[in-house]
């Protein structure tokens, strides 16, 4: 997919042009095998939290509570296997360990600097309060937990209860000395900013953010490819066994932002060519833009960057040469970096997730087409952490 991320009507082409990754070493057989629409497994985890509304919406989860579905894994324990297809039943990780280039791009290639699966994807339904938490940035996570990777993520609200809210940074009056002595005193009440949210919202929260998903909520979750969490506050809560989970007082202190970011975005729409595209965040970790499927197939190329389209509702069709796959609500398709062109076929609303080249490119994009630049900072997240001095978008804490 090109950097601007624009949604593009492209001439057929009968193989995409391969010499540039050394194709030429897999027969093509072998490269039409690897290189088609991967429909994904997920790998569902029972938290004390969750619940049944994932199947509510029209999931197939396995019986029981359900509080996450990893939809996109490359996680050591929790990996996602392919569902369809020639490569079908094989686990992620190691299809991208044989093929590297082809499946992820240059940029992730196992020989490159950031080698590996750059993202997690997410459902989860918070059927109860998670923990109140915080994730450390990339700088922390390399140096204090062996060269792991740090967590911005995102929520997409897909379903939420009347009133429902989110715990995203602190509440008013409290400095840091205030908020630290509050943390080691184990006095929670009235420490945290709540926020109302409601469905189709867009949350953002940047690593160093306490944040915490309540009650009534189901969501979309799109972050970084990794699992650490510092839990500061879990309510108190124990396990079936009677336990109570870990907390994690000294990180999180470790890591914290004390000063409030905005937390809800719009999206800003984008229309090209009778298609509706909602860019809801740019950052230099992940872009996310929302597409809306009217019945008329949308044509698409994988000309060297990787996708995942994450489908909220409806259904779609994923067309790739020979390759079809069907989608349905809270499924989840992979697009190979060098899988050519393609077409979405259906009724359907989907997050479509990509890691650009350079989200700087995807700003300067919208500025090309005539956006102002202060409505992108104001209904797209991850723009201000950009480095283009547009100013910030903060609310005092």
């Amino acid at each position: 997919m090109s950097f601007e991320g624009d949604l593009k009507i492209f001439g057929s082409k009968n193989i995409p042009q391969y010499k540039h990754i050394g194709l030429h070493q897999e027969t093509a057989s072998e490269v039409f095998n690897m290189l088609y629409p991967y429909k994904m497994l997920p790998v569902y985890k029972d938290y004390i939290w969750g619940g049944h509304n994932l199947k509510r919406l029209g999931k197939a989860t396995p019986d029981g509570r359900v509080a996450e579905s990893w939809e996109l894994s490359c996680i050591q324990g929790s990996e996602s296997k392919i569902a369809n297809g020639p490569l079908e039943g094989q686990n992620l990780t190691d299809v991208i360990k044989k093929y590297g280039e082809r499946i992820l791009g240059k940029e992730f290639a196992p020989s490159s600097q950031d080698m590996g699966m750059p993202l997690l994807l997410k459902y989860i339904d918070a059927n109860d309060r998670l923990s109140i938490q915080v994730h450390p940035d990339d700088e922390y996570a390399r140096e204090q937990e062996g060269g792991k990777k740090g967590k911005t993520e995102m929520w997409y609200i897909i379903d939420a209860k009347p009133g429902a809210t989110v715990i995203h940074g602190f509440a008013e009056g409290y400095g840091k000395e205030k908020i630290r002595q509050a943390i080691l005193e184990r006095k929670h009440r009235d420490l945290y900013r709540k926020v109302n949210v409601k469905k189709g919202d867009v949350v953002f929260v940047p690593a160093g953010t306490v944040h915490a998903l309540n009650d009534g909520l189901v969501v979309a979750e799109v972050q970084q490819h990794s699992d650490l969490t510092y839990r500061l506050f879990d309510y108190d809560r124990t396990d079936v066994t009677g336990k109570k989970r870990p907390l994690h007082i000294d990180k999180a202190l470790d890591v914290l932002e004390y000063e409030n970011h905005k937390p809800l975005y719009q999206g800003l729409l984008v229309d090209r060519d009778k298609i509706k595209s909602r860019y809801l965040v740019i950052s230099k970790y992940f872009c996310v833009r929302q597409i809306e499927g009217k019945g008329m197939p949308i044509q698409l190329t994988a000309d060297g960057s990787f996708s995942v389209f994450m489908f909220i509702n409806g259904e779609a069709e994923i067309t790739a040469g020979r390759e079809k796959v069907r989608a349905g609500a809270l499924e989840t398709i992979f697009i190979p970096a060098y899988m050519g062109d393609y077409t979405i076929d259906g009724v359907f609303s989907a997050l479509e997730v990509f890691v650009p080249d350079s989200a700087v490119n995807v700003y300067t994009y919208l500025i090309n087409k005539g956006y102002p630049k202060d409505d992108i900072l104001k209904n797209i997240a991850g723009v201000e952490g950009l480095g283009l001095n547009l100013g910030p978008v903060r609310e005092s804490a």
